[in-house]
């Protein structure tokens, strides 16, 4: 395939997830509040949403309107951009400079309403377990980390992990199909997709194994 074309693809993925966030938050007050979401959405990689409509079309084929799949993309994209945010906020600890305490109010409460926002999206889905589970783990690990003597028991990118194996459960799952007990990520190569979405997921899992020598597996609670 050209290029050209696989850029084309990538970047119109990218601006579904992008475009069905920003609906998502188009009705949150004040503006100011508004603004700082957009921007958040804007300014980053749409990574993970980019990951579930992936899965959604070329993988799990659920064959579901793109509307619909859009909505869980941004859903999970939403979750991962709240908790990031809120991740940066108490580990760079920037309520101690009072001249940013302000702002820093306002990224939390931007934060906050992404998860809440992304959560909604989700809610009616099969995949709304594992956000539950998403957002409970991240609030458990950075408890660890704020705590000087749990650091080493906090995994190395742990929220990523979390919100990659969220968007595999939102893009695979549908009203009529549900996905295994335990899924590698692995298998996901294994599936008859395109080159360059094999590329971008071979990719995203090595970003986020780094040094981890054991593949990690999706445990799909919500069915248990």
């Amino acid at each position: 395939m050209d290029s050209i074309l696989i850029v084309t693809i990538i970047m119109d993925a990218v601006s579904r997830v992008r475009v069905a966030s920003c609906r998502a938050v188009e009705d949150v007050e004040p503006i100011r509040l508004r603004e700082i979401i957009i921007n958040q959405i804007e300014g980053e990689s749409s990574t993970f949403g980019l990951a579930t409509i992936v899965v959604s079309e070329e993988v799990g084929r659920t064959n579901e309107k793109p509307t619909i799949v859009d909505n869980k993309a941004a859903g999970v994209q939403l979750i991962y951009e709240g908790l990031r945010l809120t991740q940066d906020l108490v580990r760079g600890n920037r309520w101690k400079y009072n001249e940013q305490k302000l702002n820093t109010d306002m990224d939390l409460l931007a934060a906050d309403v992404m998860v809440a926002k992304g959560f909604h999206l989700l809610s009616r889905t099969k995949a709304a377990h594992k956000a539950v589970e998403t957002i409970r783990t991240f609030g458990i690990t950075e408890t660890k980390w704020s705590d000087k003597n749990d650091t080493a028991l906090v995994q190395h990118m742990s929220l990523e992990r979390d919100i990659f194996e969220l968007a595999i459960i939102a893009g695979f799952v549908s009203p009529d199909l549900g996905m295994p007990f335990e899924f590698d990520t692995k298998q996901l190569l294994n599936f008859d997709i395109s080159k360059r979405s094999k590329d971008y997921i071979l990719e995203l899992i090595r970003s986020i194994q780094k040094e981890e020598e054991e593949d990690f597996l999706l445990v799909i609670s919500s069915e248990k």
